[in-house]
């Protein structure tokens, strides 16, 4: 990953890093409030040798001594010493527990020893640091006796019995609520890496590029004007996206070098934004003066009657006829599509126990002939097709399918997937759009400033429309209009 995805991470997951340095910020706090006073007594001792008569016996003496003064302080803290301490005091405390309020530190360049215990009590720290000075300066004595007798060679000597505890200085409260905010903004910036490193949800448009190996052809905003087809009305940075998705289908080309007029609105997973975007779509291509139908190809959970606000009696004619009565041939396309607005839809009707058999039909390619001769575009709403792949039967019975992306949703191995099943049923990809991109406050604000203007009954300009572009290119109109014999 580059830098700047780290920083994108970053800016994205700011309050992990943020909640992370609040929390260490409140462990240091809580830490002060139960941490107790700790008191420390030290006791010194005084190496010492066998010193010859000569100046040269002194200094060699003195050398040894230093030299004895780190092997002493290794016994000041052994198991032997503490256990003979333990037992001089009575203490009830385990030899390990002692030896780890015991530190010995030699002074340097010199032959002295300190010798100290920490513990909560300062009466307490004082009576270990003294025994276990005087146990060391008895085990020093016997292991520095030759076992045949005589003067130790060497020895410890008390020169400062331990006085009665001092208080540790302890970090602040201060101190240790930015050490706690240090180390948790540590964790944090780590967490959010693991985190966003482990995100594989596409969030930039151009990784959505990169991931499908295809420039976008259209990139949708959120639409926060409620359910049901857009307002195209209103204008807004969410209307002429979905303008420019419009010019750029009637310009885009098949394989075959035709244009597009069957096409099927699929996705990889579920909540990308398959229905709304083809509602609106079909919308905006009605706007333009074409007729246009809009085909719920969803036979798991076709969701545009209730998308669209159908009425109870257009509810029931849905559940009643659709697309499967059509593929069944138990109804003629008059009787199965209800009037919304500036186009026509083709509800799913009755579901199917087998979905597979009925777009393996003949029957299936006929109809999608049958619905291209009297619209002049159709847009079948598929299901998710990493779940059911028989959503890309549509798009290889038409001219193609669109690929929609939803930024911050779809995953990147679930869209990978997605292209691998079009192209395993053969079907054309026409172009990948991106839907629910956030609009930014720049987009937010010129469609508030455009808002009193249509109030007050003027007309607005939309700034940046794009022209209309006919379906047949050749014509510059629309190819026919829908004559079904159905009372509109």
């Amino acid at each position: 990953m580059a830098v700047g995805d780290y920083v994108r991470i970053f800016r994205r997951l700011w309050w992990v890093v943020l909640l992370a340095a609040v929390i260490g910020a409140g462990v240091g706090a809580v830490s002060h409030q139960f941490s107790k006073q700790e008191y420390t007594s030290t006791a010194r001792l005084f190496v010492s040798t066998q010193s010859g008569t000569g100046v040269g016996d002194a200094y060699q003496n003195n050398l040894f001594s230093q030299e004895r003064v780190f092997s002493y302080a290794g016994l000041a803290t052994s198991e032997q010493v503490a256990a003979r301490a333990i037992d001089q005091v009575k203490a009830p405390i385990t030899v390990e527990e002692l030896r780890a309020k015991i530190t010995a530190v030699p002074l340097p360049q010199t032959v002295l020893l300190d010798i100290t215990a920490t513990d909560p009590d300062p009466a307490t720290a004082q009576l270990y640091a003294n025994a276990i000075a005087d146990q060391l300066v008895k085990v020093t004595s016997e292991l520095e006796t030759s076992r045949r007798g005589g003067e130790p060679a060497a020895g410890a000597i008390v020169v400062d019995d331990a006085s009665y505890g001092s208080p540790v200085k302890s970090t602040g409260l201060v101190t240790r609520i930015l050490l706690g905010a240090l180390a948790g903004l540590a964790i944090g910036i780590v967490l959010a890496a693991i985190i966003g490193v482990a995100d594989t949800r596409v969030r930039r448009r151009e990784r959505i590029e990169d991931v499908t190996d295809s420039a976008l052809i259209g990139t949708l905003v959120e639409n926060n004007g409620g359910p049901g087809v857009i307002d195209l009305a209103a204008g807004g940075v969410a209307v002429e996206r979905l303008r420019e998705l419009r010019t750029n289908i009637q310009f885009a080309r098949t394989g075959d070098g035709k244009h597009p007029h069957v096409i099927a609105i699929t996705s990889p997973s579920a909540g990308d934004g398959r229905s709304t975007t083809a509602a609106d779509l079909a919308a905006v291509l009605a706007e333009s003066g074409h007729s246009v139908l809009l085909v719920d190809g969803d036979l798991v959970d076709p969701s545009l009657p209730q998308l669209l606000g159908l009425t109870e009696a257009e509810h029931a004619q849905a559940v009643e006829k659709g697309l499967t009565t059509l593929l069944d041939r138990q109804s003629t396309l008059a009787e199965s599509t209800i009037r919304v607005g500036d186009f026509r839809l083709l509800p799913a009707g009755p579901l199917p126990a087998a979905r597979r058999q009925l777009w393996g039909d003949d029957a299936a390619a006929q109809v999608i002939e049958e619905l291209r001769v009297h619209f002049d575009y159709v847009l079948i709403d598929t299901p998710p097709l990493i779940k059911y792949s028989d959503g890309a039967v549509p798009a290889a019975l038409g001219d193609g399918a669109l690929l929609l992306a939803r930024i911050g949703h779809t995953k990147a191995a679930a869209l990978r997937k997605a292209l691998t099943v079009l192209a395993t049923a053969h079907a054309e990809l026409i172009g990948v759009v991106a839907t629910g991109e956030p609009a930014n406050r720049k987009d937010r604000a010129e469609r508030k400033a455009e808002a009193p203007a249509a109030d007050s009954g003027q007309p607005t300009e939309v700034i940046g429309q794009l022209p209309v572009v006919a379906a047949d290119q050749e014509s510059g109109q629309p190819r026919h209009r829908a004559q079904l014999g159905q009372p509109e």
